[in-house]
């Protein structure tokens, strides 16, 4: 299996501490992808009903030096080096369409002059567009097919946001990281969004679903053509498990002088067995357990 979980060091951002703990134990290795990304891959070959990774990060991170709609380059007289080819091609799950064709011509996208334009016009018309709505597509789909749902998460956004800004000719790349949301109900989460390339100001960040600006509220883990490039995790086991996955953010804004603090060391403790474990029995006795929490409470 492989993660990436760990927040980048560049520009506007730095990461100063981070942890990883994976149950049951594992020994991961380190290294970064084609495109500077941290990466982490641990086997685990002992008989086990699931596996628990958790990671604990302390990141600095500012506000956005551009505002990605103010952005003067004039897409006529964009440029793109071998650097940025990857970043105006279609595949995987950015498609392009005869759909997305009529919906950029709808915008007018080729009128905008600028590429701040573009993002302007892009800001306003996608939230218009489209609805954000779990459960309407899922990790494979493709950018047509949430243009076809006329809804999605921001995964979809991203997505359609790349799509449309490829066929306009301005490269683009997806980036995969948390955002801090000061809600009590849902305090943060993963999320999604896109970097835009200006000659003027290099990579200017831009959020599809919120139509805004990226903060000091955004930490970047990865970035890729698309999201095919920096799922947060993939892998492959072997047995006759389905498989479900959960995942938790939580974020807590600290001020610089609370950094050097002694938090406790993560540990994961999670079984494993001399034999194939009876998943039905597993199941059972959690359904127990749970039932006689409920009651306790």
């Amino acid at each position: 299996m492989e993660i990436r979980v760990e927040p980048r060091t560049q520009e506007s951002q730095t990461l100063h501490e981070f942890e990883l703990a994976i149950g049951p134990h594992a020994q991961p290795s380190r290294h970064e992808d084609w495109l500077g990304n941290a990466m982490h891959w641990f086997s685990i070959t002992d008989y086990h009903d699931r596996v628990e990774v958790a990671c604990r990060c302390l990141v600095e991170t500012s506000e956005a030096a551009n505002d990605p709609t103010s952005l003067p380059d004039l897409v006529s007289e964009l440029e793109p080096t071998l650097a940025d080819w990857d970043f105006l091609q279609f595949g995987g799950p950015v498609i392009k369409s005869d759909r997305l064709q009529k919906l950029s011509d709808q915008l007018e996208l080729p009128g905008c002059p600028t590429v701040g334009g573009m993002i302007e016009r892009l800001a306003t018309a996608l939230g218009n567009q489209f609805a954000y709505r779990p459960q309407v597509t899922n990790a494979h789909s493709t950018s047509d097919d949430a243009l076809a749902a006329g809804a999605g998460v921001c995964q979809d956004f991203s997505h359609i946001a790349l799509s449309l800004l490829r066929l306009n000719g301005v490269p683009c790349r997806y980036v995969n990281g948390y955002l801090h949301v000061e809600n009590p109900v849902k305090p943060s989460e993963s999320h999604a969004w896109i970097e835009v390339w200006s000659p003027s100001a290099g990579w200017v960040g831009f959020d599809p679903t919120h139509a805004c600006s990226i903060g000091e509220s955004y930490v970047v883990v990865a970035y890729g053509r698309t999201y095919a490039d920096v799922p947060p995790n993939r892998g492959i086991f072997r047995g006759a498990a389905e498989e479900t996955l959960t995942v938790e953010v939580q974020t807590t804004p600290v001020e610089r002088r609370e950094r050097h603090h002694a938090a406790d060391p993560l540990i994961m403790e999670v079984p494993v067995f001399a034999e194939p474990p009876d998943h039905q029995a597993v199941h059972e006795q959690r359904a127990d357990e749970a039932a006689a929490q409920q009651q306790q409470q």
